[in-house]
This record gives structure tokens, C-alpha cells and sequence, in this order.
């Protein structure tokens, strides 16, 4: 298996040093760019239909509750903190060319990320009704109990997930993005079947059988990737060194992965003291600011880690530091307009995707109160994602971790204090005041560190990028404060919410150019020269 997957190298990871991204990421990067918007549409769509067959009531609540508990088991064992220790030991590995030593390392690694999954999931079934009593005191008993039924199927979830990750882990490692990449999407499609085709039948639970489907999903579309060359067998591999180095490069991520939990657990158990509709309201306006975290951000982060985990491991400081400053000015570029553009368009974004069925004006109200207030924070987001990456890279999953939990304290006790003064508003801005904090320290840090510099170039692409989106969000506002009114949405909101986007597009377009931003020159460049190869393979 693994001496066929050693020839799958990127015919682009090779591109000398520049300052902006690369074209071994970029080209990475446009991969899971389109996968990752194709699952957020297909995320919109599964979430539009679930809203608009619950609304924001009780049964809303305890499904966003239910998710909290092996969501937690899978992001613990088999989420980001492995794929970000695997890929760096991976790299090594195949540097030394040994490729039955990477056959052993991924069996053993995913044996005994299996072997825990399972403890872990079993623990949550048994344990379910203390474990909700504890993340939802301010649900009822009825809706209490429907999360604990909902919890306890869904805990099959992180098991199948567990091995769909270290699959993941091994064909990104490889430079192979497009199979990961799906693998979301055909996720979103099964809950999607379930929202549309069981939940009328079964309830919630129709929703649950989704799910599976789409876990059994997300791992079909990824093997044939892998077992093309070899099949995996058991190896529990406590007695191999490279297991090992895993092992200790996971378990400070693995706090950094549990002190992110325990914030979307405070925001839980926050938000359901604030009545019936809180938690689905709150969970609706995050999942909507994933969208331009998860396209912009994400994609960049996880197109960049193993090109920045090689150049670290070979001793090229000189091009990991400029890899790591285009991909933040890139990420500043995109983002800041994006949470303006959030923080202006919340209500007719919110009224028009999801405001339906049983999801009422009221629902659109505090969706979109907890997503402005979220957006605040999205810079921070997408400077984190990018940041922590080169962390991972350098194999340090320590100082994220303390940096994280620095931001957890002042995140929760803000939320608290806030969410008595604004209610759930208050609680999303606590959030993204904590990740602000947390974006800054990590950027100090990195700076000391890795070589990685913000100097007169980033800090002017910031602040032009700053200027360009406020003056486009003070256009923007004007008008919708002119042209749009609340309530029945129809064909001429969808429209008016489309001229919005366009508008706040071209402006923000506009002055960046007028500002000669080089990330808008370099992005047009790429464009252009694709056209061109395009044109000649046609």
C-alpha cells in the first residue's frame, strides 16, 4: 500500500519560496475550498430543512444538546488532534523510506484510536442522563430525557469517525485532498435524507438514522483510497516508537481539542438558562459563521499543514516563516470583509435561508442577534485555524493549548457576565472576545519563535483590508435600512439579499484596489493564468 502511495506526490510541492501562498497549498487549498463550500451549501440546506420541521422549540434544543457529548469523544480522539500529530510523524516516516514503517504506523495508530473510541462511546451511552443533567440544567424534563435517547444513538457516531480521520490523515499526508474533501459532503447528504425523508416519520430520531448514514458516508467515499494498495490490519502498536511519538504529540493537542469542547459546553449549558429556543438559536448563528471560517480558513489550514510540517522537519525556517505570512495576510484579506459583511446582513441572511415552516420571525430574531455577535470574533477564528497549524507543524501542541485555556477563562467569564446583561447575544460575544485574545497571544508567540513577522506589509493589508470592509458595511447597511422589512420572506427578499452580497462584493473589490492590495493582484494573477491553461488543454 504504502510504496504505491509514496509516488502520490504533489507535482507542486516542490515551487520555490515566495511570500504568498505557495502553489503546491494554493492548488491544495482550491481543492477543499470547493468541497468545503459545497458541504456548507449542503450543510445550509440539511440545517434549513431540520428548522424549518423543528423551528427553534424543544425538540431543536436537544438535538444541538445531544451532539455536544460525542461530538466531544470524536474531536477528543479522532478529530483535529490527530490528523495534526499524524501528519508531521508521517512526514518523518516517509522521509526515511521506510514504507512498511508507515503501513505499521497507521495501523497502529488507528487501532488504538478505535479501541478507545469505543471505551469512550460506551461510557457516554451508560453515563448519558448525569452527563445532560450537567450540560442542560435549564431544559425541562421531557426535553432533558429527548436529548439523553437522542445522545445515546448518536454515541455510534465517533466510533466509524475514528477510523474515517486517520483515513484522512493518511491520504492528506500524501498530498491527496480531493477524497477527504468529499467525505463532508456525502455526510451532509445522508442527514439530509434523514431530515427530509425520516424525520416526518420518526421524529428526532429520523434525524438520528441520518446521521448514521452519513457517518457510514463520510468513511465509504475515503477507502477506496487506501485499500486499493493494502488492507489494514489490527496493531496496537504501544511497542512502536513512531505510535509513541504520535501519542506524545496528540495528548497536549488533545487538551487543546478538550478546552475547545469545554467552551461549546459552556456556551450549553449557558444558553439553555436563558429559556426554551436559546440553544438552537445560538448553535444556528455559530454554524452560520463557520461558513466563511470553514471556506476561508480552514481550507488554508489544511492544504498548508503538511507542506509547512516538511519545510519545518528539513530545516527551511526561511520559507515555513513566508509561507506562514502569506497565508495570514490571505486569511485577513478574506475574513475581515466577511464579518462585516455578517454583522450588517444577519437578518435577511438568517430570514432568507432558514425562515420557514416552524422557524418563526421571533427564531429569525435571535439567530440573528447570537450570529452578529459571533462574527465579531470571526477574524479571530480564521487567525487561530492558521496559526495553530504552525504550531502543529513545528510539533509544538503545547502552547496552543495554554494560549486556549487562557482564552476558555476569559471567554466563559465574559459569556457569563455578558449573557445577564444582552442574554444570548451576550454569550456569543464573550466567545468571540476570548478568541481575539487568543488570536493576539498566539501571533506574539509565533513571532518569537518560527521567524513568522508581521511587518510593514501585513500590517498594511490589514488595515487597508479593515478600511475597504467598513466603508463597505456602512454602504451596505444604508441600504438595507432603506429596502428591507421583516417578516414574509418571498422571491424579492431573496433577490434584495442577493444584491446586498453583489453590492458589498464590488465594493469591498473595488477599494482594494484602489488601495493596490497586493493579495488582490496575486489572487487575479492565479486566475489568469489558469484561464490560460484551461484555454490551451481545450
Amino acid at each position: 500500500m504504502w510504496v504505491a502511495m509514496t509516488k502520490w506526490m504533489n507535482n507542486q510541492s516542490s515551487v520555490s519560496p515566495d511570500p504568498g501562498l505557495g502553489g503546491g497549498i494554493a492548488s491544495a487549498a482550491s481543492i477543499v475550498v470547493m468541497s468545503i463550500a459545497l458541504s456548507r451549501g449542503l450543510g445550509f440546506v440539511r440545517q434549513a430543512v431540520i428548522n424549518a420541521r423543528f423551528g427553534v422549540g424543544a425538540e431543536a434544543d436537544a438535538w444541538f444538546a445531544a451532539f455536544r457529548i460525542p461530538d466531544t469523544v470524536f474531536m477528543l480522539l479522532a478529530g483535529g488532534a490527530l490528523v495534526s500529530a499524524l501528519i508531521p510523524v508521517y512526514a518523518e516516516v516517509k522521509a526515511r523510506g521506510e514504507p512498511e514503517a508507515l503501513y505499521r504506523l497507521l495501523c497502529g495508530v488507528a487501532s488504538l484510536v478505535l479501541f478507545a473510541t469505543i471505551v469512550l462511546a460506551a461510557l457516554g451511552v451508560l453515563l448519558a442522563v448525569p452527563l445532560m443533567a450537567v450540560i442542560t440544567p435549564g431544559f425541562d424534563a421531557s426535553t432533558k430525557m429527548l436529548a439523553v435517547e437522542t445522545s445515546r444513538w448518536l454515541m455510534l457516531s465517533p466510533v466509524v469517525l475514528a477510523l474515517s480521520a486517520v483515513v484522512k490523515a493518511a491520504l492528506q499526508s500524501e498530498r491527496k485532498f480531493l477524497l477527504p474533501a468529499l467525505s463532508p459532503v456525502f455526510y451532509n447528504v445522508g442527514i439530509i435524507l434523514g431530515a427530509v425523508f425520516l424525520s416526518y416519520t420518526f421524529g428526532l430520531m429520523g434525524l438520528v438514522w441520518g446521521t448514521l448514514i452519513g457517518v457510514c458516508l463520510h468513511i465509504g467515499i475515503q477507502l477506496p483510497g487506501v485499500l486499493v494498495y493494502r488492507v489494514p490490519r489490527v496493531m496496537l502498536g504501544y511497542n512502536n516508537p513512531d505510535v509513541l511519538r504520535v501519542l506524545r504529540l496528540m495528548w497536549p493537542r488533545l487538551l487543546g481539542v478538550a478546552v475547545l469542547q469545554a467552551s461549546l459546553i459552556a456556551v450549553t449549558i449557558l444558553a439553555s438558562t436563558h429559556g426554551s429556543s436559546s440553544v438552537a438559536a445560538i448553535n444556528n448563528g455559530f454554524m452560520l459563521m463557520l461558513l466563511p471560517l470553514g471556506i476561508f480558513a480552514m481550507s488554508l489550514g489544511e492544504a498548508s499543514l503538511p507542506e509547512l510540517s516538511e519545510r519545518w522537519a528539513t530545516g527551511d525556517r526561511k520559507t515555513f516563516a513566508l509561507r506562514m505570512s502569506g497565508i495570514w495576510r490571505y486569511v485577513v484579506f478574506l475574513t475581515i470583509p466577511s464579518a462585516v459583511g455578517l454583522v450588517v446582513l444577519a437578518e435577511p441572511l438568517v430570514a432568507v435561508l432558514f425562515q420557514r415552516g416552524a422557524f418563526d420571525v421571533r427564531a429569525t430574531e435571535l439567530t440573528a442577534m447570537a450570529l452578529r455577535c459571533f462574527s465579531i470574533g470571526l477574524v479571530g477564528h480564521a487567525v487561530v485555524e492558521i496559526l495553530i497549524r504552525g504550531f502543529f507543524a513545528m510539533q509544538d501542541t503545547r502552547t496552543p493549548v495554554v494560549v486556549g485555556s487562557i482564552s476558555l477563562l476569559v471567554h466563559v467569564a465574559l459569556s457569563w457576565l455578558l449573557g445577564l446583561w444582552i442574554g444570548i447575544g451576550g454569550i456569543a460575544l464573550g466567545v468571540s472576545v476570548g478568541v481575539l485574545v487568543e488570536a493576539s497571544l498566539l501571533v506574539l508567540i509565533l513571532w518569537r519563535r518560527s521567524g513568522f513577522r508581521l511587518g510593514a506589509e501585513e500590517i498594511r493589508s490589514m488595515f487597508s483590508a479593515v478600511a475597504a470592509a467598513l466603508i463597505m458595511g456602512a454602504i451596505v447597511a444604508i441600504l438595507r435600512m432603506l429596502t428591507w422589512s421583516s417578516g414574509v420572506v418571498d422571491v424579492g427578499s431573496v433577490l434584495l439579499l442577493l444584491l446586498y452580497v453583489v453590492l458589498a462584493l464590488g465594493m469591498y473589490m473595488l477599494f482594494m484596489t484602489l488601495l493596490g492590495s497586493a493579495e488582490l493582484l496575486e489572487l487575479r494573477t492565479r486566475m489568469n493564468v489558469r484561464a490560460r491553461v484551461f484555454g490551451r488543454r481545450r
